[in-house]
């Protein structure tokens, strides 16, 4: 305007918030009067409410509560019983009220919001912009101000609407606009304003970046800060990774952290070790315990072992180090706030490697947090440090943050508030009608009434529809150009047009342009090359197989899958669970059930007469199982798992030897016996858990399971679960008659399996097909022989394929649903891009 005027030479304004000038007033008029500071700070109305609220409604309820009664004042809402009496969040709210007012009567201090009604200006001419949302107390005071607002001076554009597909389709055409805009012209400055940039905030990044500045993606090193776009407002400042870093090494220092939060602890870059793969050494550690949760010293003595790496020795010492720092006094803010700063770099925050320009920002942003919270030493009672801590993390969670940024042509906002700065083009996303004008928000501890009456814009759809309103009217006049969006679809749901644009007079309904294949989508071209790889090592036959027979199993369900996991050691990695470790469960009832026939061996010491005598020869099988698999000492915080563990076993044992007793006569002859069986040219080692001798001749082989009962997959030459076919062959000198898994859970015991015929174990029968009524015992018997050939045949297919190195990527049809190796092998990546090629949606 006063270049407009012709004016050459004028004095430059301060640009203030309405918050920041009426502060700043206050504050010079009391040193013009040598008054004291009587300025309640809004930190310190937060920090009392949230004290009270502590312990029922939250840091949460607090804030809402702190809103809430700020918003009596700027709209002029009567405080009175009478006004918000007689309901449980009106009666909430009064005693908030009451509890700030006695605050600022002990300090003899108020809020802004109450000193503005006293609050003289001066002279000096003030102009206003977009103030058209302000609330009645704050424009009462511009009203006394005598502040001139100032209208934008732009001629209303029109407006050009497009309706995308989806959400995804409107980010793409966004992205697709801005390029386009900056093609024209470099210097363009560009709005982009969506109310869901916070959810969307990540794709927004990628599509940007990789649309308008895609050599980016092309570098080997990591993508710098884009200098293309920048985001407006910030993100909660907790979110950021070195706070978050921060924020746990604290509260492992003053609290307990659980597994999973200390491992994402060790992978953060921000802790000073010499070796950058320490952290890797110390998780493997802590993989191997049973520990759900720790606090610092259970973790720094964790680490002293004597197979412990260097780094470990050293986190353990820093550790201390940062405890002892801490102390266990109580304390206030102001002398928290170093002892806190002090235990992080006793810790080695934020580690030796080079900060990028961000992580800088943003740890200078923690030390003025800090300072914050010493600021607020005043207004707390002084706590623990666990208490401190919390306090910390709720500030860090309340404030907003962004590192600065480079002077971008793209903005990205959520807010729908007057831009006030002039763009050439703005565009605003997620115009539907259910998204825009926004569903009513009243506070949840003002009556409705009362807010209405008040005018608060959220509180009515009335009111929500006029700020939609006065929002569009600031975006057509600081814009040469404005484009509003709506997606048709979301998921399966269908979406309409707002109404407000469906019945504007200046709108253009224009057809989404194609969106622009970006330059790293064009330079990457996929170009695969087909070739089988599907032969790997082959195993070395002069010493056992290692793993046992599980190799085989694995090989069954997928080639890839055992040469991955057992060749290559692609093992999942292991997370401590509540409770008993499985394998020390299986190891309990495996030799629980060793010693229980040990001492029982044959079907004549299960006689119903005997039946006293079980109980106590099992509960002594199962002490001295607990004993040999603990080695005489069961750790404390596992004694209440391991006894439920007796229980239930002893349970289960009797439930087992129950069934035994439906069976024929047998006698056990070989109980955990280790046998090394050779298929097909390797040595495979075996431990089978029992083998019984049958009335009237042959063998069962019984191997013990402690999941859900399923009966062994064998079909002819398929075979899917070997380990029973191994036992099988190692016994090639037995006549073997029947193999079955017994399992062993759910309070049930079941036998699952194959036998020659009919009757031999509980609910098993013979052979499909074979009547043994009108067969004789050499058509059984030849039977038999023949289908388990054709078994062993399969084994022998599987045990070749696995020495070979043969490690093909053919899984059976459930396999992949629970493999942790597909991020390797890529078949449900391929298979499902390979139905997208084919336009296959079956």
């Amino acid at each position: 305007a006063q270049r407009a005027a012709g004016a050459t030479l004028w004095q430059t304004p301060r640009v203030l918030t309405f918050t920041q000038f009426a502060e700043r007033t206050l504050q010079d008029a009391w040193a013009r009067t040598r008054e004291p500071d009587r300025l309640l700070p809004p930190a310190a109305e937060w920090a009392a409410l949230r004290e009270w609220r502590r312990e029922e409604g939250g840091t949460a309820e607090a804030r809402a509560l702190l809103n809430a009664a700020r918003a009596l004042d700027d709209w002029r809402i009567p405080k009175s019983p009478q006004a918000l009496g007689g309901y449980p969040e009106g009666e909430l709210l009064l005693a908030a009220v009451s509890r700030l007012a006695t605050l600022g009567e002990q300090r003899q201090r108020k809020p802004l919001r109450i000193w503005l009604e006293s609050i003289e200006a001066g002279d000096d001419p003030l102009l206003g912009v977009g103030l058209a949302g302000l609330a009645r107390g704050p424009r009462a005071a511009l009203g006394r101000w005598r502040v001139t607002e100032v209208e934008p001076e732009g001629v209303a554009s029109a407006v050009n609407v497009i309706a995308a597909e989806d959400d995804d389709h409107e980010l793409e055409l966004i992205a697709t606009w801005c390029r386009a805009q900056l093609e024209r012209d470099p210097r363009r400055r560009l709005l982009v304003v969506d109310a869901k940039l916070r959810q969307r905030r990540g794709l927004y990044a990628r599509m940007l970046s990789q649309t308008l500045s895609p050599s980016q993606w092309l570098r080997r090193e990591a993508r710098p800060q884009s200098t293309i776009y920048t985001v407006e407002g910030g993100r909660p400042f907790a979110e950021f990774p070195a706070v978050a870093h921060a924020m746990l090494s604290l509260r492992l220092l003053t609290g307990r952290l659980r597994f999973d939060e200390l491992v994402q602890w060790l992978r953060m870059p921000f802790l000073d070790l010499a070796d950058h793969l320490a952290g890797a050494a110390v998780e493997g550690m802590l993989r191997q315990g049973r520990r759900l949760e720790y606090t610092a010293t259970e973790f720094a003595n964790s680490l002293v072992r004597d197979d412990a790496p260097a780094a470990a020795t050293q986190m353990s010492a820093r550790l201390l180090q940062a405890i002892a720092a801490l102390g266990e006094e109580r304390r206030g803010a102001a002398e928290w706030s170093p002892r806190l700063l002090q235990a992080l770099r006793l810790l080695g925050w934020p580690g030796s490697r080079p900060l990028n320009s961000d992580e800088q920002q943003t740890v200078a942003r923690l030390h003025a947090l800090l300072d914050e919270y010493a600021a607020l030493g005043a207004w707390l009672p002084r706590s623990s440090a666990a208490d401190a801590v919390a306090t910390l993390a709720d500030l860090a969670a309340e404030r907003q943050f962004d590192p600065a940024s480079v002077d971008a042509p793209v903005t990205l906002s959520d807010s729908h508030d007057d831009p006030v700065v002039r763009y050439d083009a703005i565009w605003v996303a997620g115009l539907d009608a259910a998204q825009w004008p926004p569903a009513p928000r009243p506070d949840p501890f003002i009556p409705l009434r009362l807010q209405v009456e008040a005018g608060m814009p959220a509180a009515s759809a009335r009111g929500q529809t006029q700020a939609a309103r006065r929002s569009l009217a600031a975006w057509r006049a600081d814009a040469g150009e404005i484009t509003c969006s709506w997606a048709r679809l979301e998921g399966d749901a269908h979406r309409s047009i707002s109404p407000l644009l469906q019945r504007l007079d200046a709108r253009v309904d224009r057809p989404a342009a194609p969106v622009v294949v970006p330059l790293a989508a064009q330079v990457r071209v996929p170009a695969l090359e087909a070739f089988d790889d599907v032969e790997g090592t082959r195993v070395d036959t002069r010493v056992p197989v290692a793993g046992g027979v599980r190799p085989l199993e694995l090989q069954a369900e997928c080639g890839f899958h055992a040469y991955a996991e057992v060749r290559l050691r692609g093992i999942r990695l292991e997370e401590p669970a509540p409770g008993l470790d499985p394998r020390d469960r299986g190891m309990l009832m495996h030799k629980a059930l060793e010693l229980v026939w040990i001492k029982l061996k044959d079907y004549w010491h299960l006689q119903p007469s005997t039946e006293q005598l079980r109980k106590p020869l099992i509960h002594a099988s199962v002490e001295a199982a607990k004993a040999a698999v603990f080695r005489g000492f069961v750790p404390h915080e596992l004694r209440p798992a391991v006894e439920r563990e007796q229980h239930r076993l002893e349970r289960l044992i009797e439930t087992l030897l129950s069934e035994e007793l439906k069976r024929p006569p047998f006698a056990v002859v070989a109980l955990e016996t280790r046998r090394e069986v050779n298929i097909a040219g390797g040595r495979f080692e075996v431990r089978i858990d029992r083998i019984d001798s049958l009335e009237g001749g042959g063998h069962a082989i019984l191997d013990y399971k402690s999941g859900e009962p399923r009966a062994p997959r064998w079909q002819g030459e398929e075979v899917r679960d070997p380990q029973l076919l191994a036992y099988l062959l190692a016994e090639a000198g037995r006549n073997v008659q029947a193999l079955a898994n017994v399992s062993l859970a759910n309070n049930r015991a079941k036998f699952s399996g194959r036998s020659s015929r009919k009757g031999l174990l509980p609910d098993m029968r013979g052979l499909p097909g074979l009547d043994t009524s009108d067969a004789s015992h050499e058509d059984i018997e030849r039977a038999w022989q023949e289908e388990t050939g054709r078994w062993l045949q399969g084994l022998a297919r599987i045990a070749a394929d696995y020495i070979a190195g043969h490690a093909p990527v053919e899984p059976a049809s459930d396999v992949c649903r629970n493999c942790h190796l597909t991020v390797l092998c890529r078949r449900v990546e391929l298979s499902a891009s390979a139905l997208e090629g084919d336009g296959n949606g079956d």
